[in-house]
């Protein structure tokens, strides 16, 4: 009762002291017998045995015999005690020292909705401990589902009255809910060149992501996609469920344009595996390694959560643990919404990333943005809960950031096949990091911000800043400075320097995230002046989030970016300081850029791209701020013809209307004396390209004709779209023993050789067509005439149809019909009495002949027909009836033995006779017992 007394003298102490706003946001929850804390009566009996927990508040260094166990902000902690001296220093120096309940272990969204001690609903749980190994003996009942060991961290599933009896365990840290994730939608619209991956592709053909690795975290895609052909890795942690959006981010990372050019994606030649999103820990780094994962996409969320969890711990663990890896994360959709906990509780549009782990530091979250670069309105914005800068970048997402990240995870992969091609060996992810941000587009609000990051991801600059050899790496210790010279020419604007590191993982639950802090800044020794890098306000007003970017000492992000809009020419020197450092040392890489102005490069098209005509097409360029040009075409290397002047080139895009023709085109833009062109480029339409027929032996494909000489013709290898043939007809017939191909496409083929656009791949084998002859029958047509209807499979290349019937000698033709123009032809033609046997024939133009088989009419002179007669031995014997109501059929023979009877249920009948021997015999045909026809059959 005397400590007791004791603790709520010191708490009014404190609210009398100017500290009440600070005690309810921070300490309340975590003092214990709060009255948050009622049903937590076990925790509270326990909460002061041997080694007890504290509150603490204090400005002054920690004792010897003090351990943090979490951090709440800058000066408050929860500690344990573990010397009376400690404890008494702590006593008498403290502005808050008062013993602790259990909840601090708690996430914040957990500890707002904590289940009841009697709950037995079942949750899903990351449990952050001390030993795992402890764990696993301490609960030997409870299902543990993954372990990620570099951070201690586990993934459970419990009843939720676990939770309130686990507190009191003192190998438990941290104990947050694991929601279930959902993919973040997909991409409907996608456009290589909004992020200069076109350009990529065109100036760098190599760099193409060929033998690396890519993975999939969500549900499986589906592997038998043919733009993934060949390039699936099995993995075990795969999900056993298969999902279109998993297909569309992985034809977005690596997609070979088999189908079609939106089938293209950023590293059309790397490899690709999936692995489950069930398990919101980082996947085990053996398997990821094993199949050479050099980046993992995580285009899915659960929903807001502003706090770093064990998971986000964990992927930052993994990161330090493989250095090249590189996690890229979707931001998510709810960017209008606001978070219920945390630092930025209630502010709209803000704070609103969608999971845990995408608080971690090492890792890239990207927002969605359109072919423009301005984000999404429902794309989630920063800052994460510490006040760090998320998202860091944004890219193409029309549809949401799925496919924003998806473009991340590709150029990611750009970026390390460029820097393993020059350096022979991968990138560490600090290096990649680097020069994705550095090389990014600002878009929004000038400079940084928590909306759209460092910017629109940039494939083609990030390409261009290891190829100019704009990246240096090093390491520095703490209270350590290192210097790197960059030298800037004349003309140059726009200089932008980033520093990136990855930083070690924080605890699980802690108030900041940073551990290692390290500080960039840029001197000019010319000058001697000085430039800091920009930071953000991160105070959770909506107010203070909008301001704009001002120059000064970074301490919560392990990024970090001074821009220079118009500098200087010369040498400056990046000094990059070891602030605070917790090892020996803190490895670091840095990346920097700059313009010319006035020099202008096409981004979009060039060589390889298509212009539609009669549609808009961007067409997008690089440099040329602040001044303006005149944008011209010209057909077949005819004269030029002016689209546009006065352009601001600023803006960087122009959306123009394409005559209405079929050419090879060419672009240039005008500004001053100087001139910039495009590659030769492809204006044309789509070609429909159809199955002729699918013969046993043979097939043919055909396509649109074109105003051109030639087309090309591709079939589908073991992996991509190889030309097979050159040709000015358009069709295809093939021979299949020669061609066992089935997925075929066509382009035309422009003056200088310039290839339009390709036709939707297809497989000619799924297009439900037959052979020529997809079909005959021929039925009664009145009392004289039969209708004989054939369907064709195509009327490529037929000449004539021609039906014919049997006759004493033989088929003699009755019928000729040409031109054929449709693929069902019908014709009357006169019938006899009794049975008319009729056929088609089709004629191609070679005089190639194709037959139906025989088809049977049979024309009703008397109400049954009983054929063959004669018949022979064991042959079967056939009955027709016009009426078969209470119909039967009986044999007898000469002695008036009952030999045989069947009654008749169709129109057509098989009469099963016994064995029977040559010679005569006699049947009757009964309606209801009546005899109506009665006759002799000869069995010869």
């Amino acid at each position: 009762m005397y400590k007791l007394l004791a603790c709520i003298y010191t708490l009014l102490c404190i609210f009398h002291r100017g500290y009440a706003q600070e005690a309810d946001n921070v300490l309340r929850p975590f003092i214990l017998q709060s009255a948050t804390t009622g049903i937590f009566s076990k925790q509270q009996e326990n909460a002061q045995k041997s080694f007890p927990a504290y509150v603490l508040k204090t400005d002054a260094p920690l004792p010897e015999g003090v351990v943090i166990r979490r951090k709440l902000s800058a000066n408050i902690f929860i500690v344990s005690v573990y010397n009376a001296s400690a404890k008494k220093i702590l006593q008498d120096n403290s502005a808050v020292f008062v013993p602790a309940n259990d909840l601090w272990k708690l996430s914040p969204a957990l500890l707002s909705n904590i289940p009841d001690e009697r709950s037995t609903k079942w949750m899903s749980l990351l449990v952050g401990v001390s030993s795992v190994s402890l764990f696993e003996k301490q609960h030997p009942s409870v299902s543990i589902k993954t372990v990620e060991s570099s951070v201690h961290a586990l993934a459970l599933q419990v009843a939720g009255a676990w939770i309130s009896n686990a507190l009191s365990d003192t190998n438990i840290i941290f104990i947050a809910e694991a929601r279930k994730p959902f993919i973040e939608r997909e991409l409907t619209g996608f456009d290589l060149s909004a992020n200069r991956v076109n350009k990529v592709h065109r100036v760098w053909p190599a760099i193409n992501g060929n033998g690396l690795t890519v993975s999939i975290k969500e549900n499986r895609m589906d592997t038998l996609d043919i733009d993934l052909k060949g390039r699936y890795l099995y993995s075990s942690s795969a999900s056993g469920s298969v999902q279109t959006h998993a297909t569309t981010m992985a034809t977005i990372v690596v997609g070979g344009g088999n189908t079609f050019y939106t089938g293209k994606g950023v590293a059309w030649n790397a490899s690709v595996s999936s692995s489950d999103f069930a398990n919101l820990l980082p996947d085990k780094l053996q398997e990821l390694q094993r199949l050479k994962v050099s980046v993992q996409n995580h285009s899915y969320g659960v929903g807001i959560e502003n706090y770093y969890g064990a998971d986000a711990a964990a992927y930052d663990a993994q990161t330090l643990q493989d250095p090249v890896l590189l996690h890229v994360f979707s931001a998510g959709n709810i960017g209008t919404q606001s978070s219920t906990s945390g630092n930025y509780t209630g502010i709209q549009g803000f704070a609103n990333l969608s999971g845990s782990f995408k608080m971690a530091k090492n890792i890239i979250t990207v927002g969605a943005a359109d072919s423009f670069g301005t984000t999404a309105p429902l794309s989630s914005r920063g800052p994460a809960y510490d006040g760090r800068l998320k998202p860091e970048l944004t890219a193409l997402g029309e549809d949401g950031s799925s496919g924003a990240a998806a473009i991340v995870s590709g150029i990611a992969l750009l970026v390390q096949n460029a820097w393993q091609k020059m350096y022979n060996v991968l990138p560490a992810s600090a290096v990649t990091k680097s020069i994705l941000l550095n090389s990014a587009d600002d878009t929004g609000p000038v400079g940084i911000d928590f909306i759209s990051g460092f910017g629109c991801v940039n494939a083609w600059r990030a390409l261009r800043t290891i190829y100019d050899g704009h990246v240096v790496q090093g390491t520095v210790s703490h209270s350590q400075t290192v210097s790197h010279n960059i030298v800037v020419p004349a003309n140059a604007t726009a200089l932008k320097i980033t520093l990136s590191w990855t930083d070690p993982p924080a605890q699980a639950n802690s108030y900041k995230a940073l551990v290692n802090d390290l500080d960039a800044e840029l001197f000019h020794p010319s000058t001697s002046q000085r430039w800091l890098p920009w930071v953000l306000n991160s105070a959770s007003s909506i107010d203070s989030l909008q301001k704009m970017p001002v120059r000064k000492k970074d301490s919560i992000n392990n990024n970090e970016q001074i821009t220079i809009d118009n500098p200087i020419p010369g040498m400056y020197e990046l000094q990059v300081k070891g602030f605070a450092i917790t090892g020996t040392a803190q490895s670091y890489a840095v990346a920097w850029q700059f313009d010319t102005l006035s020099n202008i490069e096409f981004i979009y098209p060039v060589k390889g791209n298509n212009i539609v005509p009669a549609q808009n097409n961007t067409i997008r360029w690089e440099g040329g701020t602040g001044s303006t040009g005149a944008l011209q075409y010209r057909l077949n290397s005819g004269s030029w013809q002016n689209i546009a002047s006065g352009i601001d080139l600023s803006k960087r895009f122009y959306q123009w209307q394409a005559p209405d023709t079929i050419a090879a085109l060419q672009l240039r833009m005008i500004t001053g004396a100087k001139e910039a062109y495009t590659d030769t480029v492809s204006l044309s339409r789509l070609l429909l390209i159809n199955t002729g027929f699918n013969c046993t032996d043979s097939f043919l494909v055909y396509w649109q004709r074109a105003a051109v000489d030639s087309y090309r013709v591709y079939r589908l290898g073991q992996q991509y779209l190889e030309p097979f043939a050159t040709m000015s007809d358009t069709a295809l017939i093939q021979y299949k023993q020669n061609n066992p191909y089935t997925y075929f496409t066509v382009a035309p083929i422009l003056p200088f050789q310039t290839e339009g656009l390709r036709s939707y791949t297809f497989d000619y084998t799924q297009q439900q067509v037959a052979c020529y002859i997809s079909g005959f029958i021929a039925d009664p047509s009145g009392a004289a005439s039969a209708r004989l209807t054939l369907q064709l499979g195509t009327t490529f290349r037929v000449s004539r149809i021609v039906f014919e019937k049997l006759s004493a000698t033989g088929f003699q033709v009755i019928r000729e019909i040409t031109p054929i123009t449709t693929k069902q032809i019908i014709a009357d033609v006169a019938a006899g009495k009794g049975l008319n046997t009729y056929r088609a024939r089709v004629i191609l133009q070679d005089g190639t002949s194709y037959y139906t088989q025989p088809e049977n009419v049979l024309i009703f002179g008397q109400p049954y027909y009983v054929f063959p007669n004669p018949v022979r031995p064991g042959a079967p014997l056939q009955f027709m009836s016009e009426d078969t109501d209470e119909t039967e059929f009986v044999l007898y023979d000469l002695l008036g033995r009952k030999l045989a009877s069947q009654k008749i249920n169709g129109f057509i009948n098989r009469i099963r006779l016994p064995l029977l021997q040559r010679g005569v015999y006699f049947y009757t045909v009964l309606k209801s017992g009546t005899k109506q026809l009665s006759g002799q059959l000869v069995v010869d």
